[in-house]
């Protein structure tokens, strides 16, 4: 009976390094795609509209309000790559400390609020956008979103139904 319980822990184990894993190397592909500008720039020309077309979806793409590399804006907005920069740096750690995690809102709450902040006293105008201020609250964001992305994913595929 031991070795059923213990086989079906490593099954669940390797399972869930797997997932995180697929997410880690999904996160680093994404990101690659927001600052392809940095590339070799013959390549990068020829898919750049393809691929501005394809980030538009998920950004305003405000070129004033992007980070620039070869004279290129990053297919992202500087809070959008901050958010994806984020996102990728949680599943890069959480490939390493492979622990189960419990999550509480306050989490999420604290570590949105600094973004929430800096989008309406942007816009309310008390100072001006400030692309590394938004990058970072956005890498705070993006940090913390990441986390409940994974947990509701790995409730899905590994929560037993009754």
């Amino acid at each position: 009976m031991k070795t059923i319980e213990n086989s079906f822990l490593i099954n669940q184990i390797l399972k869930q390094r797997f997932v995180r894993f697929g997410l880690f190397i999904f996160a680093a592909a994404w990101f690659g795609g927001i600052i392809s500008p940095c590339f070799d720039s013959n390549c990068i020309n020829s898919l750049y509209p393809f691929q501005k077309q394809l980030f538009s979806t998920v950004c305003h793409q405000s070129a004033a309000k992007s980070f620039i590399c070869n004279d290129l804006p990053f297919l992202v907005c500087a809070r959008c790559t901050g958010i994806y920069s984020g996102a990728l740096f949680s599943a890069f750690m959480l490939m390493i400390y492979n622990k189960l995690f419990i999550l509480k809102t306050k989490y999420l709450m604290i570590l949105s609020a600094p973004m929430l902040l800096d989008v309406i006293l942007v816009n309310i105008g008390v100072y001006n956008y400030n692309k590394s201020l938004s990058a970072f609250t956005g890498f705070l964001f993006g940090s913390a979103v990441f986390l409940y992305i994974l947990s509701a994913i790995e409730n899905l595929l590994f929560t037993k139904q009754k």
